[in-house]
């Protein structure tokens, strides 16, 4: 198998599990936050309400996480947008996934 194999194959798979991800988040009813400050105060609260943490797992400062909350800064540049939606999807299908009814 070359090297070239590989890549394909890894990028194959990886189409597919976003897939999966995009399927799997068709089915919740409640649709995730979508303005930033919703996101940070749905993260907040998934962090026990540590502003420290919530920062820290966003790779900003704590600062910068009470502007978003207070409502003083309200568009974040891409690398945090895409942050907050990546950490946003994975805690709310976490949440999510519990109240799905079941299937058969």
């Amino acid at each position: 198998m070359t090297a070239d194999d590989v890549l394909r194959a890894a990028r194959t798979r990886a189409k597919i599990l976003e897939g999966f991800a995009r399927a799997e988040r068709a089915l919740f009813t409640r649709l995730a936050p979508k303005s930033a400050r919703a996101q940070m105060k749905f993260l907040r609260t998934r962090e026990k309400g540590s502003t420290k943490s919530l920062a820290a797992r966003l790779g900003i400062s704590r600062k910068t996480v009470q502007r978003y909350l207070s409502g003083a800064s309200t568009k974040p540049n891409k690398r945090l947008q895409a942050a907050l939606v990546q950490e946003t999807e994975s805690e709310w299908q976490r949440q999510g996934s519990a109240r799905r009814p079941q299937v058969g």
